[in-house]
């Protein structure tokens, strides 16, 4: 018998097993593995331009030097330690100053060279064709006081990210694309919750090695990334980490800093593309601070937005097909306990609507990746619409399903008529493979067995 890694069913739910006799108890917090001095992490990642480019994280005095067969180059800071305050607009009830212990540096992929050594890590460059590309997101173990929500991180079949990065890296990917949401340790654990005993927390380099950096490893090495920023990385949560480590745009990391206006640039980053082959490409758009209500109409941030999506339009027109990346869904429902499916509720669906009425997205566009909703779920349309793909189930914990046969008859948007709809409650992560009709996904749960297989040809998703 097969026991998939399920969602973590929540406190409540928890304690009805445990009085019932059905719950262990949950484990202690592993012992820490000693870690090597130097290098700590290292990774290829597309970058505005488009471009390639080699990141490290050390925590040594100087950035380290790139060597590969009949060459080297020195890595330059992107930015380097210290201690921030804690983010401006945070509502967690417990705040500490944000501590930086590591530097994080970069340099761009050395032109017609096939691999590069750097520390004990040896990263290959990207393929001419990106044929085999892993989606996941919504990585992070959920450890926020506000929503009195405090997952075990400590249980990997309860917090499975590392055991779906192991399934991952077995796949051999071409590429891997996280659809935003990766640090999700926000307070400290209670005395009370034994599941995520001595968890670091906050928005400094410990959460952020143990919430992704740590268990990503292996993943980060095996293959190049593309990285889409979450709501969870905004300025207001852990933006300054998102910046320093992950942020498209190179040279020294930007800093979150809110304008007069409410606008804060480090929430803002231009869209760019990252070519897959001579006709296919993602979009990559950052939507991590429009949250789900949408900026005034006329405000500095509606037209900052509406600019966004023309340049998206004018990326769109660069390939024959498109695949839009974007942490909030739009084309998709919102969970419940009861299953009924809710349209999702994003910020950016009226600016969608404004910059291309009826179908949201540029001609080209035949689907859309998505996180944010803690569930997979695939939809495909009868009507003039990209395909959904929403693959939020990639370790943070969530309550909800949705009803199938309820979702196939109803509506995300007015006019967005559901012609194929499929989801899935289990933790897991999905595989796209190119094919000469266009893409075959096949979605697998944290061991590895399958949960779904679909063809996306143009726009239409069949499963």
């Amino acid at each position: 018998m097969i026991h998939r890694a399920r969602f973590w069913a929540g406190p409540a739910l928890t304690t009805l097993l445990a009085v019932a006799g059905c719950a262990h108890p949950p484990p202690p917090a592993p012992p820490a593995a000693p870690v090597p001095l130097g290098v700590q992490q290292a990774w290829v990642q597309a970058v505005a331009g488009p471009g390639w480019q080699v990141r490290a994280l050390t925590d040594e005095a100087s950035c380290p030097m790139l060597s590969w067969a009949g060459g080297q180059a020195p890595m330059t800071p992107r930015s380097e330690p210290g201690e921030v305050p804690p983010p401006p607009g945070n509502t967690q009830p417990e705040r500490k100053p944000t501590s930086f212990t590591l530097r994080a540096c970069e340099a761009a992929w050395p032109v017609g060279v096939a691999s590069v050594q750097l520390g004990q890590f040896t990263l290959r460059a990207p393929a001419r064709e990106l044929r085999r590309i892993v989606v996941i997101g919504d990585t992070g173990c959920r450890l926020k006081a506000s929503d009195d929500a405090w997952q075990p991180c400590n249980d990997p079949g309860q917090w499975p990210f590392a055991r779906i990065v192991a399934r991952a890296v077995a796949l051999k990917p071409d590429l891997v694309v996280h659809v935003g949401d990766y640090h999700y340790r926000e307070s400290p654990c209670p005395a009370s919750q034994p599941g995520c005993a001595a968890s670091p927390w906050g928005y400094g380099d410990d959460a952020w090695q143990a919430d992704f950096f740590r268990p990503a490893r292996a993943l980060l090495a095996a293959a190049p990334w593309v990285f889409v920023r979450g709501n969870h990385e905004s300025c207001r949560r852990a933006g300054q980490g998102w910046l320093r480590y992950l942020d498209a745009q190179t040279g020294a990391a930007r800093a979150c800093a809110p304008a007069a206006d409410g606008v804060d640039e480090g929430d803002f980053t231009a869209p760019f593309a990252v070519p897959l082959s001579s006709r296919s490409q993602l979009i990559v758009f950052d939507s991590a601070d429009v949250g789900s209500r949408p900026p005034a109409r006329g405000s500095s941030a509606w037209t900052r937005w509406r600019e966004q999506l023309d340049q998206v339009a004018l990326l769109a027109g660069q390939r024959a097909q498109s695949l839009f990346v974007s942490h909030h869904p739009s084309l998709a429902f919102g969970p419940s306990t009861s299953g009924r499916p809710e349209p999702a509720r994003s910020g950016l669906t009226p600016l969608l609507q404004d910059a291309q009425p009826g179908r949201l997205f540029p001609p080209g566009v035949q689907a859309t990746l998505h996180g944010h909703l803690h569930i997979h779920q695939l939809l495909g349309f009868a009507s003039n619409h990209p395909a959904s793909l929403v693959i939020g189930n990639g370790g943070s914990a969530a309550e909800g399903r949705l009803d199938a046969r309820t979702a196939q008859q109803a509506q995300p948007l007015p006019g967005a008529r559901v012609e194929t709809f499929q989801s899935h409650t289990d933790f897991g992560f999905t595989l796209l493979s190119a094919t000469p009709q266009g893409w075959r996904l096949q979605a697998y749960d944290a061991l590895g067995q399958p949960l779904a297989s679909c063809t996306l040809a143009g726009q239409k998703l069949r499963c």
